[in-house]
C-alpha cells in the first residue's frame, strides 16, 4: 500500500477514561492522593511516550493558541517542562506516542474489506482529577476507500474497543433457552458486521479480534477488558482494568471508560458531490418539493450519529428536527455544515482540492487543531463530572459507617472540583463567534451545564452534612468545657464566701503578697477556656478559607 499525498478524509477517536492508583498501599487514601501524577509520569519515562511541552514553533501552533483565551490555554497546552520535577504539583501531562507520522497504518477488519488509515500521531493527556484521554490521529489518503459509505463504515467500526452486545440465534429467542449459559464465541460471531467488525490492528502491532471477549472467566473484573493495540500502547506500563486490583500489593494503575464501548469521533470528510446537492435546495428548506434538502438527507444523519450499517432514525419528522438541532449550518451556501452529538463532532466540506483552489483549505487545520482541542476539553469536562459523581457516592458509604476519614474524603473531593471549576470547566473559550457556537453545541449536546449543576448540588450537601457533624463535635467539646468549669466552680465560690482572701501575708512577716491557691484555680480555667475557644474559633476559620480558596 503506497503512501499518497492526497487526503480524503481526517479521523480522530477519542477515548476518555478514568484512572486511580490501586494496591493495599492506597486502599484508604483520599481521591487527591490516589490521582497525583507522580507514579504515572514515572511509569512512562522509561516506554514510547515522550513528553513535549507545548511551544509556538510554526504558524499552526500560532492560530492555534491564539485562537483561545489565555486562562483557557492552561488547561490545554503543558507550556513548562520542568513543572514535573515537583511532580506531585503538576496538575496536566501530555504525551505523544513516539513514532513518524504516516508510517503506521490503523486497520479496521471487516469480512470482504479492510480500511487502512495512516497514522498522524498518537496523542495522550492526563490530568490530575484522574481523568486521562488516549487519542488516535488518522489520515485516509487511500482512494480505494473515500466513498461516502466508506467513510461510515470507518467511523462505525473503527472507534469499536469492545463488544456493545452478543448476538443470540433467532430460533431460542423468546423461549427459556435464551437464559441458559451459552457461547460466547457463537454469540461474538453473530454480532460481527453489526456493530463491530473483526478487530483493529496498529501495524506490526497483533490483530485485535476481541478474542478476549469469548472466555466466560474473563468477565469476572467487569465487561471492560483492555484491547489488543491498547495493551501494546501501554507496555510495561502497570496499568490494569481489574476491579479487584485495590486488594493486590502492587502498586498499579486502574483505568477504566468514561463512556461505553465507543470512542469518541470526531472527523472531517470531503466530498464535492455531497455538499453540491445540499447547496442546491439549502434554499428550498420549509418548501414539500420532493427535494432532498440537508435536514432530510439519510446520509448527513448517519454521518453525524455515526451509523454504520442503515439510519437509526426511521421517522421523516424525528430526523429533521435531529438534523435541525445538531448542526451549525452557517456556511452552507459556501459547502460547510458541523454536526454534533454525544458521541461525535463532524465537519463536511468540499474536497481538499476544491477548498485550496477556493483559499478555503484552512478548514482542515481548524478540525486538526482548534476544534479538535474544544472536544478533547468537552470530554474532560465530561470525564471529571462522572469522576466526581463516583466519588461523592463511594464518600456517602462512608456516612453510613462512620468512618472516621469521612472529613479528610469530602476534603479532598472540594479541593478536586474546586479545581475543576476554576481550571478546566469554562462558560467561554474563544472569543471567535463560530468556535462560540460550536463549543455551545458541544455543552448543550453533552448536558454538560446541568450536570455540573447536579454535581454541585451533590457535593454542597456532602459538605454540608460534614460541617454540622463538626459543629456537633464542637458543641460536645464546649460542653464537657462546660461541666469541667463547673467541678471547681463550688470550691471557688466556698473560699470567697467564707472569707479566704485571694492574696495573704507570708509568715515571715515581709508584707510580700502570695496568690491564694483559689486564684490559681480560677486562672486555670480562664486559660483552658480561652484555649478552646480559640481552637474552635480557628477551626472554623481555616475550614472556611479552606472552602473558600480558588486553587
Amino acid at each position: 500500500m503506497d503512501k499518497m499525498n492526497q487526503l480524503y478524509s481526517y479521523h480522530v477517536f477519542l477515548f476518555p477514561f478514568q484512572w486511580k492508583y490501586t494496591g493495599l498501599y492506597f486502599g484508604d487514601k483520599t481521591l487527591e492522593e490516589r490521582t497525583n501524577l507522580d507514579f504515572f509520569i514515572k511509569s512512562l519515562k522509561n516506554s514510547h511516550w515522550k513528553n513535549e511541552p507545548f511551544t509556538i514553533d510554526s504558524r499552526l501552533k500560532y492560530n492555534e493558541a491564539n485562537y483561545f483565551y489565555d486562562f483557557v490555554r492552561d488547561i490545554l497546552y503543558e507550556t513548562n517542562e520542568s513543572q514535573h520535577e515537583n511532580q506531585k504539583d503538576s496538575f496536566i501531562a501530555h504525551y505523544h506516542y513516539d513514532i513518524p507520522s504516516d508510517t503506521l497504518y490503523y486497520s479496521i477488519n471487516l469480512q470482504g474489506k479492510n480500511y487502512h488509515l495512516l497514522i498522524d500521531s498518537i496523542i495522550l493527556h492526563l490530568y490530575n482529577t484522574g481523568i486521562g484521554v488516549l487519542s488516535f490521529h488518522l489520515n485516509n489518503r487511500n482512494s480505494e476507500q473515500k466513498e461516502p459509505d466508506d467513510i461510515l463504515k470507518i467511523n462505525q467500526y473503527g472507534r469499536r474497543i469492545y463488544p456493545p452486545f452478543f448476538g443470540l440465534d433467532n430460533g431460542i429467542i423468546g423461549t427459556s433457552d435464551q437464559f441458559l449459559p451459552g457461547s460466547f464465541a457463537e454469540g461474538l460471531e453473530l454480532s460481527r458486521g453489526k456493530e463491530i467488525g473483526y478487530g483493529i490492528t496498529i501495524s506490526p502491532f497483533e490483530t485485535d479480534g476481541y478474542l478476549e471477549y469469548t472466555a466466560k472467566p474473563n468477565f469476572d473484573d467487569g465487561v471492560f477488558i483492555m484491547p489488543s493495540f491498547f495493551k501494546e500502547l501501554f507496555k510495561g506500563i502497570p496499568v490494569t482494568t481489574s476491579l479487584n486490583a485495590d486488594n493486590q500489593a502492587k502498586k498499579q494503575i486502574q483505568i477504566a471508560p468514561v463512556m461505553d464501548d465507543r470512542m469518541f469521533v470526531l472527523c472531517w470528510y470531503g466530498n464535492d458531490e455531497i455538499i453540491k446537492r445540499l447547496k442546491a435546495n439549502t434554499n428550498e428548506r420549509g418548501k414539500d418539493n420532493g427535494k432532498t434538502t440537508y435536514y432530510s438527507d439519510d446520509w448527513l444523519y448517519q454521518y453525524i450519529f455515526i451509523d454504520g450499517g442503515f439510519k437509526t432514525c426511521q421517522n421523516d419528522d424525528l430526523t429533521k428536527q435531529l438534523i435541525t438541532k445538531h448542526t451549525n449550518t452557517r456556511w452552507l451556501n459556501l459547502g460547510t455544515i458541523y454536526g454534533t452529538s454525544r458521541y461525535s463532532f463532524v465537519c463536511l466540506t468540499s474536497s481538499l482540492e476544491t477548498l485550496k483552489n477556493y483559499n478555503a483549505a484552512y478548514l482542515l487545520n481548524h478540525m486538526q487543531t482548534m476544534y479538535y482541542k474544544i472536544v478533547e476539553l468537552c470530554l474532560v469536562q465530561r470525564a471529571c463530572i462522572l469522576r466526581f459523581s463516583d466519588e461523592v457516592t463511594a464518600i456517602s458509604g462512608l456516612i453510613e459507617k462512620n468512618d472516621k476519614k469521612l472529613t479528610s474524603n469530602v476534603s479532598s473531593l472540594y479541593k478536586q472540583y474546586i479545581r475543576f471549576v476554576n481550571k478546566i470547566y469554562f462558560r467561554e473559550v474563544t472569543a471567535q463567534e463560530q468556535g462560540i457556537e460550536l463549543y455551545d453545541l458541544l455543552q448543550e449536546k453533552m448536558k454538560l451545564k446541568d450536570q455540573v449543576k447536579d454535581l454541585d448540588d451533590e457535593i454542597e450537601e456532602l459538605h454540608n452534612y460534614v460541617s454540622l457533624k463538626e459543629q456537633r463535635e464542637e458543641s460536645r467539646l464546649i460542653t464537657k468545657l462546660t461541666m469541667l468549669s463547673a467541678i471547681f466552680l463550688p470550691a471557688s465560690f466556698f473560699a470567697g464566701f467564707f472569707g479566704m482572701n485571694t492574696f495573704s501575708v507570708s509568715e515571715s512577716g515581709d508584707n510580700k503578697l502570695h496568690l491564694h491557691w483559689t486564684f490559681w484555680v480560677g486562672l486555670a480555667i480562664i486559660i483552658i477556656g480561652s484555649l478552646v475557644v480559640w481552637t474552635i474559633f480557628l477551626r472554623r476559620k481555616n475550614k472556611k478559607n479552606k472552602y473558600e480558596r480558588i486553587f
